[in-house]
């Protein structure tokens, strides 16, 4: 785990404006998780729990080896970074698609029985199944008009 400084060129301009008595530009933590490996949505390599790792982390960064070396195995016996991306975002979308048909089933009923946000949170969450099941990122689907927090709450 690392701390790292962002700069941000609008903050510094704040600072000469407003003359704070000090100013600090925003931090973030950098958390290096073990490597994900094809299947990990099945219980693969660390499986579970690397994608709940992941699930805490916001926003993901992926660093992909795009080099060769006598000392670095690679779990795939060969270095392929396009491969490699493609694994990521397949185990990602596949533990999405486990989230997301939870939480369909737990807002299905609310929303069959006339629940306006539960309505409105399973239309996005099927939209968001189907996203998916199309290969595609569930990040996608939420438009300006969807509100990011009906996603989240669907898991309460």
């Amino acid at each position: 785990m690392g701390t790292i400084t962002v700069p941000d060129a609008r903050l510094n301009k704040l600072a000469e404006l407003v003359k704070p008595q000090g100013s600090f530009p925003p931090r973030r933590e950098i958390v290096d998780i073990a490597g994900l490996v094809k299947g990990a949505s099945k219980g693969e390599g660390l499986g579970n729990q690397f994608l709940g790792n992941i699930r805490e982390c916001d926003p993901h960064l992926r660093c992909l080896r795009c080099f060769d070396g006598p000392n670095v195995v690679h779990v795939d016996g060969s270095v392929d970074p396009v491969r490699d991306k493609e694994v990521i975002d397949i185990e990602l979308q596949l533990k999405d698609l486990e989230t997301v048909e939870a939480r369909i089933k737990k807002v299905e009923k609310q929303a069959s029985i006339g629940d306006k946000e539960s309505k409105r949170r399973f239309d996005l969450l099927t939209r968001i199944r189907t996203a998916l099941l199309r290969g595609e990122s569930a990040r996608t689907v939420v438009s300006a008009n969807d509100d990011p927090a009906l996603v989240a709450s669907s898991s309460s």
